[in-house]
């Protein structure tokens, strides 16, 4: 299959435009360690939404997630679960306050403000950065399988070529450009992706004969209901369905509610004010939703292209694309749809490498100047990018590394991750432990087993909890200062007991903040709110009315729920705390006079 002319200069005006655009960056995002991965925090909150929206709506996931409905139907939706999709409950609800309050530049110093600047809290920095920097290798190896594939279908080019050519081209402006030009660069992207998705989501709804289309794959396709075993069996999926469910639920729930992760808490971190950084996740969960409709078109209309036929899964996506859009609108949507691959790409790269060089180098080279880290941070992508091209070439499905690192690799440091950001017990030493312990045994079943995710997804997170909990009792604790001062900064919910007993005793405010009273129901109220909206972009593409008006009902409940217990308090209230840590203050004086020092400053 080959493009027209008129969509190829309509790519290629597009690519021009988004690496001019990084570029332009280039100036201010040298300046300092804070510009390159915080882009000085002056960015407006809908921005950073709309370009956080974008790195999770990458060309691999959504052949995927295509992949996944073209043989489970809706109850798809139950193994989308694992990867957390309801999100942004969480993150307007506390996980941006919290990590807004934290003051610091990545997740992983996150890390060393949770259990102590000392031996116990370096060594959980480091264990988290050396499993992380692994998870982003694989998951720009699993991105570049995602477009050798979709590529492949429309242009002559074997996958040796099209992986490092795309590759180097976004790696390049990401690393001129920071997150600066991350941050523009996906806005661009997210505008033509979103055009795309509605597009293709229109498309479709006009194109199915839905009386057609249901009669075709039957009423159960569109259950939602999980079921025990899948009728008729796949063998995509060998293992009993409901199993499978549970599985998908219980890493979906642990992901859901860990506190400090991924490109996330680095725009949370930008934000003006605490404030602003909830509302980074309502726009970065609104804007995701037509990723939903754009999915459900390519999938009803591959059902009713290919009648539920066996092919490959993963390439429903290209196929449909080169058969239901016409030249010069497919040029658009192909641009969108390879603008979901940079803006993944770009904000998982620009993440490892402020871990490689916050966590990693400048903790050791305590004398390097911002000019030099930021230099560091260049020949940090540079590598992370290498690495992802090699992996890219040794695998042939998307499956073959998502799995892995949903179900193994994460599950390294998942139970530590989820209840660190809850309970006061858990240690920077329960995090080497749970990682000492699992990963060999990770490793062991990837490499010498043919276990599949429903058996080794169990031993694995059994063994994470029963160190986690081995290593909380038994290992020394938190220092009571980094304690108090997690505690005072974040003010989190959860089991705190201890801390609070310590500010009690120092004579300081052990309560959390008034605003914070709605957390809990605000984020329960939040996930029901965003699985309702996904589930209702489908159904509209479906014309799957009866549904569609049960959903329209419980939209409107949530919404008013969140607008009384969360936008208004939230537009009301004059949250302005405005935490400037140590880093903003050498950056201050970097820009101005080339001096270093180190200060923190509360306001």
């Amino acid at each position: 299959m080959t493009l027209s002319v008129i969509d190829l200069v309509i790519i290629g005006v597009y690519l021009v435009v988004v690496f001019v655009a990084g570029v332009y960056m280039e100036r201010r995002a040298a300046r300092s360690l804070s510009n390159y991965f915080l882009g000085s925090r002056r960015m407006p909150w809908w921005m950073l939404g709309m370009s956080g929206s974008s790195n999770y709506f990458d060309v691999s996931g959504t052949m995927w997630m295509v992949s996944v409905f073209y043989v489970l139907g809706m109850r798809g939706m139950w193994q989308h679960i694992f990867w957390a999709f309801p999100f942004a409950g969480i993150m307007i609800a506390y996980k941006a306050k919290w990590a807004y309050r934290s003051g610091v530049l990545t997740a992983m110093e996150w890390l060393v403000l949770r259990y102590g600047s000392g031996a116990a809290g370096q060594a959980a920095r480091f264990i988290n950065v050396v499993v992380y920097l692994v998870l982003t290798v694989l998951m720009l190896g699993y991105a570049g399988i995602g477009i050798a594939k979709f590529a492949g279908v429309f242009l002559p080019v074997d996958r040796s070529v099209i992986v490092p050519l795309v590759f180097g081209f976004t790696g390049l402006y990401v690393v001129l450009g920071g997150f600066l030009g991350v941050v523009y660069s996906d806005f661009i992207h997210t505008i033509v992706l979103s055009f795309a998705a509605i597009y293709i989501g229109v498309a479709a709804f006009f194109h199915i004969d839905p009386e057609a289309f249901r009669a075709s794959v039957g009423p159960d396709w569109f259950s939602l209901a999980p079921a025990m075993r899948l009728v008729p069996p796949s063998p995509e999926y060998p293992d009993l369905l409901g199993l499978l469910i549970v599985i998908w639920v219980i890493k979906g729930v642990m992901s859901l509610l860990t506190v400090a992760s991924g490109p996330e808490f680095q725009r949370f971190r930008a934000a003006k004010s605490e404030a602003e950084a909830s509302k980074i996740g309502f726009a970065w969960g609104m804007v995701i939703s037509v990723r939903w409709c754009m999915v459900m078109g390519l999938t009803a209309v591959g059902l009713s292209r290919l009648g539920g036929q066996a092919v490959d899964s993963e390439s429903v996506l290209p196929m449909m694309v080169q058969e239901i859009i016409p030249v010069g609108i497919k040029g658009l949507v192909l641009a969108g749809l390879l603008a979901a691959f940079m803006s993944t790409f770009d904000s998982t790269l620009n993440v490892a490498a402020s871990f490689a060089v916050n966590d990693l180098v400048k903790p050791v080279w305590k004398r390097a100047s911002q000019k030099a880290l930021v230099w560091v941070s260049y020949a940090a992508t540079i590598i992370i990018i290498l690495l992802g091209i090699v992996i890219s070439m040794y695998t042939e499905r998307i499956s073959a590394i998502w799995n892995p690192i949903n179900f193994a690799l994460m599950a390294a440091l998942i139970v530590p991750g989820l209840l660190g950001g809850y309970w006061w017990r858990i240690n920077g030493w329960t995090n080497c432990l749970c990682g000492a312990c699992t990963m060999p045994v990770a490793f062991y079943i990837k490499t010498f087993t043919d276990m599949r995710e429903a058996q080794y997804f169990p031993i694995l997170i059994g063994i994470n909890l029963a160190s986690c909990l081995l290593g909380a009792y038994l290992l020394p604790e938190t220092p009571a200062e980094s304690l108090k001062d997690y505690y005072r900064k974040v003010r989190p919910f959860g089991a705190w007991g201890r801390a609070r007993r310590l500010l009690a005793e120092s004579g300081e405010d052990a309560g959390r903040f008034a605003r914070d009273r709605y957390d809990v129901p605000v984020a329960i109220v939040g996930v029901i709110f965003f699985t309702l909206v996904y589930v209702f972009m489908m159904d509209l593409v479906l014309h799957n009315w009866p549904r569609l008006a049960v959903l329209a009902v419980l939209l409107a409940a949530t919404s008013a729920c969140l607008y009384v217990m969360w936008w208004r308090p939230l537009a009301r209230a004059d949250i302005t705390v405005d935490i400037v840590d140590a880093v903003d203050i050498v950056d201050a004086v970097d820009g101005i006079s080339g001096c270093r020092g180190d200060a923190g400053v509360k306001s």
